[in-house]
């Protein structure tokens, strides 16, 4: 069970790495992120299709969502200098209490 959650983990890392790279892609047009971006997402799909071996596939799903959903504005603030309002922070922790109450119970 503990592999399962850190093949979760790593393809969590892999979707923020790859969802954050894809501006600086400019639509596929600048090698070396375009490339980074699509390695971290093919390591992302296979890390989650081998955790799902263990884990039920709704929680591992709204996990790698929610984390994912959390951390992309985090990063985007600091690597793009995108503004993160008191509304937004306030929308980002609902999606924890949600996802620890859906691990917690679900």
């Amino acid at each position: 069970m503990i592999q399962a959650y850190i093949l979760l983990a790593i393809s969590i890392v892999c979707e923020v790495i790859g969802t954050t790279m894809l501006p600086a892609t400019k639509g596929f047009t600048v090698r070396r992120p375009t490339i980074i971006a699509v390695t971290a997402y093919v390591i992302c799909f296979a890390a989650f299709g081998w955790c799902l071996m263990d884990l039920n596939l709704g929680i591992a799903w709204a996990t790698w969502g929610a984390v994912g959903t959390i951390v992309t504005p985090i990063a985007g603030y600091f690597f793009y200098h995108q503004r993160l309002t008191k509304t937004g922070v306030l929308g980002l922790i609902m999606i924890v209490v949600s996802t620890v109450t859906l691990n917690l119970f679900g």
